[in-house]
């Protein structure tokens, strides 16, 4: 296991631990939390920026990520196109990289992810920060799992919605992965 791998498996772990936390009641209990948690998203979006430099120069961000879920964010600040609002290209980085980080977390370091294909529908222009959120239900991580187990390789599709600071959609996308083991 290479040391990606062996970071991956720890931020996974990491992740897992604080899911089951406790949020605390105020004071220091909620400061300590907040700071784990903080380590935990630098740690990840390093991690990110380690395997897909592209990612890191762009400023992507995951800023949730949960059992079946992850929120990211990638900044207007430095992907500004030829008239003045976000690149097409950033979102499209936005919409794809998410889809990796839910294949890492969800099946662990032994898989990998493959983009098949990614469809975006660009509805306006995006003059500000933009957030895309994706879920995958317990029960397709389950499909997907035993369809690896049984032939080395599964699909899996995840639609978003790409929106604003003011959560106005700016742009759909559609995206086809495989996952199959290392």
């Amino acid at each position: 296991m290479d040391l990606t791998d062996r970071v991956a498996t720890f931020l996974g772990q990491w992740f897992q631990r604080l899911e089951g936390e406790p949020a605390g009641r105020q004071g220091v209990g909620d400061f300590l939390q907040a700071g784990k948690r903080l380590g935990a998203y630098a740690a990840l979006n390093r991690l990110v920026g380690v395997a897909v430099p592209f990612a890191r120069r762009n400023h992507f961000q995951v800023q949730e990520l949960r059992p079946g879920h992850v929120r990211a964010r990638i900044p207007l600040k430095g992907n500004r196109n030829h008239i003045g609002t976000l690149y097409a290209g950033a979102m499209f980085v936005l919409a794809e990289i998410p889809g990796g980080v839910l294949v890492l977390f969800e099946f662990g370091a032994g898989f990998v992810p493959i983009l098949k294909s990614l469809t975006m529908t660009y509805v306006k222009t995006a003059k500000s920060d933009v957030t895309v959120e994706f879920a995958i239900s317990p029960e397709e991580v389950e499909r997907i799992r035993r369809e690896v187990e049984a032939e080395g390789k599964a699909e899996f599709a995840l639609e978003g919605e790409l929106r604003d600071t003011e959560g106005e959609i700016v742009a759909f996308s559609k995206a086809l992965y495989q996952v199959r083991r290392k």
